[in-house]
């Protein structure tokens, strides 16, 4: 075969190389998917009853405080025992003085097996009752959290009446509405965490909080709880801060 029909040859099979190479069907990696990330479970360490534990001024320059926040948690827990209970159970609640011996009244609520505290609207948690708590594995619940500037502030007409209900003699509703919070959602913790021990309360407390779902009783967020629903509860004093 001459030399040029020899290279022309070489050269259509080039083209025909490149062209059905051009043709061929390109593969594109799929991007990487991350694996979903799952937060880590904390161990049930509850008994099935939810004993949570106040720290309140009960004397002293704020006692009315002290004194609508007891009513604030107590009517809390008359409310949930009438529209449906905690893990089957009613809430219960132990009173003590935050002014007078508060490492003393800490002491106390842990000898009882309190699975979290809540301490007064009007201060701040002092480090060592901080401490105390975080040693025991007791969730903390501040009710300055759902104050408005650490600040509580005077109830509603309609939720002074329903305060009322529990203590007619209080001198003062401010206060009473942190605690009434403050106790729905620590229970509504311990319903989502399915647990009322400590450490699953504190770690399903931003869960309750921080939600699309937005519901404002116990009984509306119970039942969104139960359709698994992730919610925020929003109460008489609004959202947790």
């Amino acid at each position: 075969m001459p030399r040029r029909t020899i290279a022309a040859s070489l050269a259509f099979a080039g083209l025909l190389l490149v062209s059905v190479a051009g043709c061929a069907p390109t593969t594109v990696a799929a991007p990487a998917t991350a694996a979903p990330s799952v937060a880590p479970r904390v161990a049930a360490s509850g008994d099935g009853t939810l004993l949570l534990g106040s720290l309140f001024p009960m004397t002293g320059d704020a006692a009315a405080s002290g004194a609508a926040q007891v009513a604030g948690t107590e009517l809390a827990a008359r409310e949930i025992s009438e529209q449906g209970l905690v893990l089957g159970h009613p809430v219960v609640i132990v009173h003590r003085d935050s002014v007078r011996d508060a490492p003393g009244a800490v002491a106390d609520l842990l000898a009882r097996g309190v699975d979290a505290v809540l301490w007064d609207a009007t201060s701040p948690v002092p480090p060592d009752v901080a401490s105390a708590l975080a040693a025991a594995r007791v969730a903390l619940v501040s009710l300055a959290q759902f104050a408005n500037g650490g600040t509580p502030l005077a109830a509603g007409d309609e939720f002074a009446a329903r305060l009322g209900t529990m203590d007619p003699e209080m001198e003062g509703t401010a206060g009473g509405g942190e605690a009434y919070d403050g106790v729905i959602l620590t229970a509504l913790a311990a319903v989502q965490a399915d647990d009322d021990g400590g450490p699953s309360i504190a770690a399903a407390l931003d869960r309750v909080s921080s939600g699309p779902m937005v519901c404002a009783s116990w009984g509306e967020c119970a039942a969104a709880l139960a359709e698994t629903q992730q919610i925020a509860y929003e109460g008489v004093t609004g959202r947790r801060s």
